[in-house]
């Protein structure tokens, strides 16, 4: 792991002290770090910095690798190679999320190791700074735990290039207890004042604790059924004490521009308005969703096929309303009263009372900001969804599921709840569109529980976390190809059993490659035994 500074020198584009804009602050030293308040926060707003440029990294090793995406990119760059299913510990995406992550807890640490013990910062706003240190300190680790299996538990920064791989229980049981602690430093989001909205909450410590439990739950291959349950059952109190929030009566108001921070959202990457480079804070996932903009470039990684209807006058704009035909697995599975289809995919888009542009391949539409439509794909400002209140929800349904080994009323009504709204019923009371038959049985309801994700939370990067902790990754891709979801010009089927985990990038390894051993299956490990051989008998083996 590469050691970062930030205590010595501040250089970085950081946050300003007000709000969570991305701005250039200057340089802290370590001889005055910190000299006020209003220097705690900007130290602070550094730890968030790393977050924003890595939001397609994310999308393209979390989503990208999934049976939801294709490649649509120069066939031998990073993000084409993850997609077509050829991943080598030099990928350059595998190497920004990890970098981008480690940089956060490095930051993280400087705050909390250098803000706690301060006597010149308000009492009150320091113990809010190192709860947000916290959060974001645990948030990192729960990617790199998910992704990359042992990972480096670095708390001091010290002792950065000291600490090896560390034992995956031992890295849930910190992020818990960051979390924890965040959950008592931090305020209700509703009590920061509008120019601190996006900062980390209670209500976002309390998320992912619900959230953390539940994926502990399933993945800890030594846990016992008692620790199991026990787990499962910690997800559900934490989810129910999630509250202060409600689901969006419109889902596209979650990525609406004059909407951020909404009612629904409980963490969000903070993108700035008109910034056009993820460097600089934009979210290029906007960029990909919506490449080309009114074009039929082959973006973004949404199977496509070509069987649609044009004027014969015209290839690219179909005169008046005539219905597209555009046949797409992912998108035909969704039900057409369902506000969420519309919501996830943009088939067509309207430009005048006239005129209506169909695409050939279909975008994310989450992120298209259709009241900028003409320039959404360069001025990338729309905020990258982390978690909110409808995930939290699912959670709670899916953790009562795994605990009692069966759906209960309240279970069935937290995912009954993320329906109603996408059926736009009333969030309260039976709906005979929306609502779940009773009666499901454990494996049923799990079923839909797994659906519901998918029309839920499409391209915000879930899924391949979501696949893997229930250990259905290689099953599920490889059936995608041999249904014929997927063309196997798209490589899925190159799925390999120990993509269970990413490979730990070569620029790490090769600074202390004994050190930071070599995930099971790529170039340079030495794990001679596939540790993931129980996870999908008859797939694990091929």
């Amino acid at each position: 792991m590469k050691k970062y500074i930030l205590s010595i020198v501040i250089s970085a584009t950081l946050f300003s002290c007000s709000d969570l804009d991305v701005v250039p602050i200057g340089q802290i030293s370590d001889s005055n770090f910190p000299l006020s308040d209003d220097d705690a926060v900007a130290v602070v707003n550094a730890v968030y910095q790393p977050n924003v440029g890595i939001s397609t990294a994310l999308g393209y090793t979390i989503d990208l690798t999934s049976e939801l995406e294709i490649n649509a990119e120069n066939p031998n760059s990073g993000g084409a190679l993850l997609g077509v299913m050829e991943w080598e510990p030099n990928n350059s995406y595998v190497a920004s999320v990890w970098n981008g992550l480690f940089n956060t807890i490095t930051r993280a640490n400087d705050v909390v190791d250098k803000i706690s013990p301060s006597g010149i910062i308000t009492p009150a706003l320091k113990t809010r700074l190192v709860g947000e240190a916290k959060f974001l300190r645990a948030y990192s680790y729960f990617y790199l735990v998910q992704l990359w299996g042992e990972t480096p538990l670095v708390l001091h920064n010290i002792d950065g290039d000291k600490v090896p791989r560390t034992a995956i229980n031992d890295v849930y049981a910190q992020i818990v207890t960051d979390l924890k602690d965040a959950a008592d430093a931090l305020p209700a989001y509703t009590d920061y004042a509008s120019s601190d909205k996006g900062r980390a909450s209670k209500g976002a410590a309390l998320a992912y604790l619900s959230k953390v439990y539940l994926v502990w739950g399933q993945v800890d291959d030594n846990a016992d059924a008692a620790t199991r349950k026990e787990r499962y059952n910690e997800s559900v109190r934490y989810a129910n004490l999630v509250t202060g929030y409600s689901l969006e009566e419109n889902f596209l108001a979650n990525w609406d521009i004059n909407n951020r921070n909404g009612k629904e959202d409980i963490f969000s990457v903070q993108h700035k308005t008109g910034q056009a480079s993820a460097t600089s804070g934009g979210n290029h996932l906007v960029h990909c969703s919506f490449y080309g903009g009114l074009s039929n470039s082959l973006f973004p990684h949404v199977y496509p096929t070509t069987n649609f209807q044009r004027d014969p006058n015209d290839p690219n704009i179909i005169k008046k309303i005539i219905v597209s035909t555009i046949v797409n697995k992912w998108i035909d599975d969704f039900d057409d009263r369902d506000q969420r289809k519309r919501g996830t995919y943009l088939k067509d888009y309207r430009i005048n009372k006239d005129s209506v542009f169909v695409y050939e391949f279909a975008r994310y539409r989450k992120y298209i900001d259709t009241t900028h439509i003409t320039t959404t794909a360069t001025t990338i400002d729309v905020n990258r969804t982390v978690i909110r209140y409808a995930e939290v929800l699912l959670l709670k349904a899916e953790a009562i599921n795994e605990r009692d080994g069966a759906p209960n009323a309240e279970a069935y009504e937290a995912i009954n709840q993320v329906r109603r709204r996408a059926f736009r019923q009333p969030p309260s009371g039976a709906s005979e569109i929306a609502d779940l038959p009773t009666g499901l049985n454990y494996d049923q309801f799990k079923a839909r529980i797994q659906q519901e994700r998918v029309f839920e939370l499409t391209y915000e990067q879930n899924r391949w976390t979501d696949l893997v902790r229930w250990r259905i990754y290689l099953k599920t891709l490889n059936e995608a190809v041999n249904n014929g979801y997927i063309s196997a010009e798209f490589g899925k089927q190159n799925v390999k059993p120990h993509y269970y985990r990413f490979p730990i990038p070569k620029s790490e390894r090769d600074i202390d490659p004994e050190r930071m051993w070599q995930n099971y299956g790529f170039a340079g490990s030495t794990v001679s035994e596939n540790p993931y051989r129980s996870y999908e008998p008859g797939y694990t083996d091929k």
